[in-house]
């Protein structure tokens, strides 16, 4: 991923983050962008439409019992002004064939409650391939910057 690529990736993550009130680091996302991109299971995409960067998406791998290899798509981003153009299908879509080269058996993605409410997200991600297992993410925060 190029420098500009990255500073567009920026960009619209924290665009990300504001709008749906996610706490940003106090050093701000540039500097875990810089570090994500440099490990390994980690990949960050954008799509553009012509010149403008109008999406993003993170996806990571990690190993577990259960499923041996498995991703999560962690952040999955499209400018409002381009959203319903299958700008995040793309996006998904290069996740998973990163995913499946990584040796990825599935993609997981987390809901928030917020985000089910404001943009029906388990509509949008069923529409995309997802299902719900009934499985539900619990969080023990290990720093007050997390």
């Amino acid at each position: 991923m190029g420098e500009r690529e990255t500073a567009e990736a920026e960009r619209l993550l924290t665009t990300f983050f504001v709008e749906e009130q996610f706490p940003l680091p106090a050093e701000g996302l540039g500097v875990r962008l810089q570090r994500y991109v440099t490990l390994p299971h980690h990949a960050v995409f954008v799509a553009a439409v012509g010149q403008a960067t109008v999406g993003v998406g993170t996806v990571t791998a990690n190993f577990g019992l259960e499923y041996g290899w498995a991703s999560e798509l962690e952040d999955l981003y499209v400018l409002p002004s381009h959203r319903g153009r299958g700008v995040a299908r793309r996006l998904l879509e290069a996740a998973e064939e990163w995913a499946r080269a990584d040796g990825c058996a599935l993609m997981l993605v987390t809901v928030t409650p917020e985000g089910q409410e404001a943009h029906d997200l388990m509509g949008f991600y069923r529409h995309l391939g997802f299902s719900d297992r009934g499985r539900k993410l619990l969080e023990l925060l290990l720093r007050s910057d997390p």
